[in-house]
């Protein structure tokens, strides 16, 4: 017996010699430690979207709101509770937000207090009512308001510069800041505080919260880089300046940011008018009592989630009706508000109607809106001269009432009037400026056409003066004849009042640094500063309509500007202007689609526009029977309606097939895809390529589908052995006229065919090598020795496979090698592979619309008839997102119900329930895998089974099982085939199924495998045992049963030494159903039949075996020590799929010595 001092210098010793080995050996591993994911969810730049409204137009407008915001954020509250909510700012101003500014509670802040926000960091627009106003609303606010960076005249902060939040024992600290330049966009508001440098502000709060809290967060009102060059003023420099924080959430650009790195520090931004939520996902772990991120790489994660898909128009969120209701007053005020009469347009619109498509009349031409906000501004201020720009290209107001709303639309933010003294050089020199908006005219140009790398609201129009800009001098060179009203010359010295508002003010005429206009540093004077007691001007419109002109208004000209220098020819100038309007000639746009018409149309356009033939093709592949909506598989309904409504705004459409239209679901294999062909002939497709599983139920069912859809099969490559000859169900290709321009379609099936459907069906068909057939077909219709002449484009309509890579963009498969090939191809349309592809190789364009109808590819045309040479664009096409708004084609409809209807009785019985998911994806050894193969030994009374994981085309969700459901997990009718399969046999089959890239993973029950990914493909195999542990003898054979395609070499499989071989006629499906009729109630474990592991070297033991319950501190190294066995030893015994992870009461089996 040890003395206690003896004892203690054992234990010390013994801790001595486990911290040595820690160091020394790998395995090192303490039982699982306590992690948290918290959750952090922010919004940013709502500018008073807290119901889907905008009240300046006066129209609902589902783009974004805090309404619908909630609706995500509940959602996302529930997949996690230890979630913290946030908002960066900009959030009383626009849409209204200002007529509820004396309100008890402002909307947005009951909103936000509804919702539960943590925090509220200040934007540099709740600044524009002063800071009194800003301290009110705030004041509401139930959370914590954050402004770490601006101080009050007593040195105080105006709001806290950071807060702490805890959820689940883990303590967050927010930092709050707003962009140092609210000096310029506010100075009067601003007089008497402090603004100080964000980063500097940053770093203070950081050095006071890290030994506070767990992690840290900002939450910040600044651009991610930085304006004006004013320092501090971007995220990424707080992000450099201070690399122990986790995250920034940024702001004020309205900007789509997911997720970017500066310095290790995750940073995201929102779009705004809350059109999206940014979450953040923190992973922390608990070390020695206190919680860390361990790895800022990995465990720190974010996206975006969007109210509107930008591209589809879907709503992703609906309003939340608690929060709705909660709003409805105030909605209802604002409406009522938007909709109060203040006077009477006569005499025609403000902007009259634009004379091409697309170039909006505002921006070109002196129009009556611009000069009546000039003559508003002009009016109060008392100027010489005044500017405005149009805020919006479609801003615009109607001849009839004027309602309040109406100023909103042609005046929409809530700027002050600001009053300056420039001399004539300045007034010029801002109008140079103003002007540079126009790209420079050059001969042969027909459109005047904007810079794309200025906004629209950046160009201002001026009256009070005369003159020209000249767009075909240089920028700085434009303004040409510049004189006041009375036509006397300005000169340089002259001294001139200047009305603009307090933005332009603010952020370019006056700013000290980074000014643009005036790079001497010689200013304009500022005299006066939000004139008429802070008035808006959108306030002031309204205000000069009801007071100064009576109620009644009329548009207005003062002839005092206009363009020069675009010297066009007349006649073809209206050849352009038609050919745009006419849609065939398009206007470009920038690259982030925020600036209209930003390269101008010329003379060599028109000609090509007039000797070029358009066409677009419309690319669905792999549509695999899908009938009903379900999910992101929009059905049939839905798919056509899409369709037809693209074909009606472009009516020189043609769509096709590339193949697996069919099988795939119970209600088209039940039919034999009777529905799918009645879809197709509503959509009038002309060709389609043959699929792998057009197979499935024999030749005679293609030649069928096409004679009763009326199209045909093509395929250029499938030859009979029999006759050596082309199969005579299908054409080698097909020339189809679309408005004079001829396309020549050649199909081509994958010669993956032959081992990717029932190779029984297509025994006695040769699938030659797509490029020799491409090549000799595209020749034969290039030629014009065919029949119907010579193609214009020749495409290949294949179902052959492509991959796309998401970030190079880089094209693969066997449609890339095809492209590769030298076969004068114009593009080639993909399938097979179930991908999204849109781009080129080889400068040949390729597509592929996905799978189940979720998109489609297309492929737009435009065909020189002058030069005969033919321009490509590819692209894809994603329906699945606008699901819930696609148009629904009543014809289509009335085939899904007619089929629907017929198949209900069988598919919606309920035949068992399952207490878990029996997932399955293809990419390893699946629950629902092994208990397939467990059926099938059972079924067939067998001792081993073996299927592909492609035969498995879904998992099965825990609750109910259906007859429907196993259709969808095995739409396919094979059949169990029994056989007596030598050991080696078994373990090559065994081995062509791991990690097989092309065919997927093998499924297996009634053997225990262990494989080992070090080593080479095809032997990885390390152990092969039943499951009484003998081990698979490879000279003795087992009862073994597989699926009717694999026998016969499906998906490369080789079973030609088998024994025995009988075809049970009993499909596998129905050997599921029956099992599960039998249990009904499955509750199926994973066994783990298929396992990466190494070899065992132990022979079976019968010696009594040890538990051992793990506790706080163990690792197996530790564990096996104490027991004198190898930690490895113990993995195996416990089928441990990690030895790196144990768990505190975790009972392990100890191996006996």
């Amino acid at each position: 017996m040890f003395r206690a001092k003896s004892f203690k210098k054992w234990t010390s010793l013994f801790m001595t010699l486990f911290m040595i080995l820690s160091f020394l050996t790998p395995f090192d591993v303490k039982a699982a430690e306590k992690t948290v994911d918290i959750q952090i969810l922010a919004t940013s730049d709502t500018h008073g979207r807290f119901m889907p409204y905008d009240y300046a137009q006066n129209v609902e407008d589902k783009s974004g709101s805090l309404t619908q915001v909630y609706t995500a954020v509940k959602e996302l509250r529930k997949a996690n509770p230890n979630t913290i909510l946030v908002d960066a700012g900009d959030s009383i101003q626009d849409n209204s937000a200002n007529i509820f500014l004396k309100d008890d509670i402002h909307p947005m802040i009951e909103a936000m207090n509804e919702m539960g926000y943590d925090t509220w960091t200040y934007g540099n627009h709740e600044f524009n009512y002063g800071v009194p106003t800003l301290e009110k609303v705030s004041s509401q606010f139930k959370g914590v308001p954050l402004c770490g960076n601006v101080y009050k005249n007593d040195g105080t902060r105006l709001a806290k510069p950071y807060t702490i939040v805890e959820k689940a024992g883990v303590k967050v600290g927010i930092i709050g800041m707003v962009s140092p330049n609210i000096t310029r966009w506010d100075a009067e508001n601003l007089k008497g505080y402090k603004v100080t440098n964000p980063v500097d502000e940053t770093k203070k709060a950081v050095a006071e919260l890290k030994d506070k809290v767990d992690v840290m967060i900002a939450v910040l009102h600044m651009s991610e880089g930085s304006e004006y060059s004013e320092p501090g003023s971007g995220a990424k420099e707080i992000a450099e300046a201070c690399p122990e924080l986790t995250a920034i959430v940024a702001a004020h650009e309205h900007k789509a940011v997911p997720g970017t790195k500066y310095n290790g520090v995750l940073l995201v931004e929102n779009l705004n008018k809350a059109q999206s939520l940014a979450a953040i996902n923190i992973k922390l772990t608990e070390e020695n009592g206190k919680y860390k991120v361990a790895n800022k790489e990995t465990d720190v994660t974010s996206k975006l989630l969007y109210v509107k898909d930008s591209k589809t128009k879907a709503i992703n969120y609906e309003a939340d009706k608690d929060l709705s209701a909660s709003l409805q007053p105030y909605n209802k005020k604002a409406i009522d508000d938007a909709n109060v009469v203040i006077g009477e347009l006569k005499g025609g619109n403000l902007v009259p109607d634009d004379e091409v498509k697309g170039i909006p009349t505002s921006q070109i031409q002196e129009t009556a809106m611009i000069n009546l906000i000039n003559e508003v501004q002009l009016y109060y201020s008392k100027a010489d001269v005044s500017a405005a720009a149009a805020f919006d290209t479609r801003a615009n107001m109607k001849a009839g009432p004027i309602k309040k709303c109406d100023t909103s639309l042609i005046y929409k933010y809530d700027n002050t009037l600001y009053l300056l003294e420039v001399t004539g050089k300045q007034l010029k020199d801002y109008m140079e400026w103003s002007a540079k908006y126009y790209n420079t005219y050059k001969p042969g140009d027909l459109t005047v056409s904007f810079n794309p790398d200025i906004r629209g609201y950046n160009y201002d129009m001026f009256s009070g003066v005369k003159y020209e800009i000249d767009i075909s001098k240089e920028p700085g060179e434009r303004i040409v004849n510049l004189r006041k009203m009375d036509n006397t010359p300005i000169k340089d010295t002259d001294v001139l009042k200047l009305a603009v508002n307090n933005y332009r003010a603010n952020s370019h005429l006056t700013a000290k640094t980074g000014n643009e206009i005036y790079k001497d540093g010689n200013l304009p004077k500022v005299l006066d500063k939000d004139m008429v007691n802070g008035a808006a001007v959108r306030d002031l419109i309204g205000q000069y309509i009801k007071e100064v002109k009576g109620g009644v208004i009329t548009p207005e000209l003062n002839n005092n500007w206009k363009i020069v220098g675009n010297n066009w020819d007349a006649a073809k100038r209206a050849e352009a202007v038609k050919l745009i309007n006419d849609g065939k000639i398009e206007l470009p746009v920038s690259a982030d689609g925020r600036t209209p018409n930003v390269a101008p149309i010329t003379e060599a356009q028109v000609e090509e526009a007039k000797v070029t033939k358009k066409a677009d093709i419309i690319s669905f592949n792999d549509y695999h029977g899908i009938v009903e909506e379900n999910g992101k598989d929009i059905g049939i309904a839905k798919f056509v309606g899409a369709i037809k409504a693209y074909k009606k705004e472009n009516p020189n459409t043609v769509v096709v097939s590339a193949g697996d239209m069919y099988q795939g679901t119970a209600i088209s294999n039940l039919n034999y895809g009777a529905p799918i062909n009645d879809m197709v002939k509503l959509l009038e497709v002309p060709v389609s390529a043959v699929g792998n599983h057009e197979f499935d139920w024999g030749t005679d069912r293609i030649a069928k589908w096409a004679k009763d859809a009326g199209f045909d099969f093509l395929a250029s490559n499938i030859y009979d052995k029999a006759t050596g000859k082309p199969v005579e169900w299908a054409k080698p290709y097909k020339i189809i006229d679309v408005n004079g321009l001829k396309i020549g379609f050649i199909g081509l099936a994958t010669p993956e065919t032959a081992f990717k459907t029932k190779p029984t069906n297509v025994e006695n068909l040769e699938f030659k090598k797509p490029e020799e057939a491409a090549k000799e077909w595209t020749a034969k219709l290039k030629s014009g020795e065919l029949p119907e002449g010579k193609a214009d484009v020749v495409i290949a309509l294949t179902h052959l496979g492509s991959e796309q890579d998401s970030k190079t963009k880089e094209i693969t498969g066997e449609a890339a090698d095809l492209a590769k090939a030298d076969t004068g191809l114009d593009a080639i349309i993909s399938g097979h592979t179930h991908m999204t592809v849109a781009g080129t190789v080889n400068n040949i364009p390729i597509v592929q619309g996905y799978k189940q109808g979720r998109g489609y590819g297309k492929l737009q045309i435009a065909y020189n008839t002058k030069t005969n040479k033919a321009s490509i664009v590819p692209s894809y096409v994603d329906l699945s997102k606008d699901v819930k708004t696609l148009p629904v084609d009543a014809d289509a409809k009335a085939i899904v119900d007619k089929y629907v209807k017929a198949s209900a009785p069988l598919l919606n019985e309920v035949i068992a329930t399952t207490d878990k998911d029996l997932t399955h994806d293809k990419s390893g050894a699946s629950i629902l895998g092994e208990w397939t193969c467990e059926v099938m030994a059972k079924a067939s009374g067998s001792q081993i089974a073996i299927t592909n994981g492609g035969g498995l085309r879904t998992s099965i969700k825990k609750g109910n099982i259906t007859v429907g459901d196993l259709y969808q997990v095995m739409p396919f009718d094979n059949t169990l085939v029994t056989m007596d399969l030598k050991g080696s046999d078994l373990k090559a089959n065994i081995e062509h199924g791991i990690d097989n890239k092309e065919v997927g993973w093998v499924q297996i029950s009634g053997v225990m495998v262990k494989y080992d990914m070090n080593k080479p493909e095809g032997n990885r195999i390390v152990e092969m045992k039943l499951t009484d542990g003998t081990p698979v003898d490879m000279n003795k054979y087992y009862k073994v049963v597989t699926n009717d395609f694999m026998i016969t070499g499906g998906d490369k499989y080789n079973f030609k030494n088998a024994k025995n071989v009988v075809d049970t006629n009993i499909p596998i499906r129905d050997a599921l159903i029956k099992e599960l009729k039998a249990v009904k109630n499955l509750s199926f474990n994973k066994v783990n039949y298929l396992s990466l592991g190494t070899a065992s070297d132990v022979k079976t033991d019968t010696k009594p075996q040890t538990i051992y319950v793990v506790k706080s501190g163990d690792c197996l190294w530790i564990i096996g020590k104490r027991y004198n066995v190898p930690y490895m030893k113990i993995v195996e015994l416990n089928k441990i799929k990690n030895p790196n992870l144990i768990f505190p009461g975790q009972k392990l089996i100890i191996p006996a010595k």
